[in-house]
């Protein structure tokens, strides 16, 4: 945890039963790189998820091909999309994950 503003106190936190750790000043620039190949996989899942759930939900018909995409788009919910992600991120490879760790603790 750092000090962004956003995030709650440490009180609030430990009346939650979670552990805080806060973090040294000025290790953002360590941090962010080990975030970034985690994201980075996460989002290509997502966007493979949301392509393949056009392509296989939407309409199969050429002429049609722009009105689907706005149709697709209008249909979509909020909910569908949580979905998405959470398959996506269930889906990142835990070697991801280890490796993340690999610049800050080897």
């Amino acid at each position: 945890m750092d000090n962004a503003p956003a995030h709650p106190d440490v009180e609030t936190l430990k009346a939650k039963n979670i552990t805080c750790i806060s973090m040294p000043p000025n290790t953002t620039a360590i941090l962010q790189p080990m975030n970034q190949a985690v994201i980075e996989s996460l989002k290509r899942r997502y966007r493979k998820k949301l392509l393949s759930k056009f392509l296989f939900e939407g309409n199969d018909d050429e002429e049609d091909a722009a009105c689907s995409i706005v149709q697709f788009w209008k249909a979509l919910m909020l909910e569908d999309c949580v979905y998405m992600i959470n398959e996506a991120w269930e889906s990142v490879p835990e070697h991801t994950l280890k490796r993340s760790w690999l610049k800050l603790a080897p």
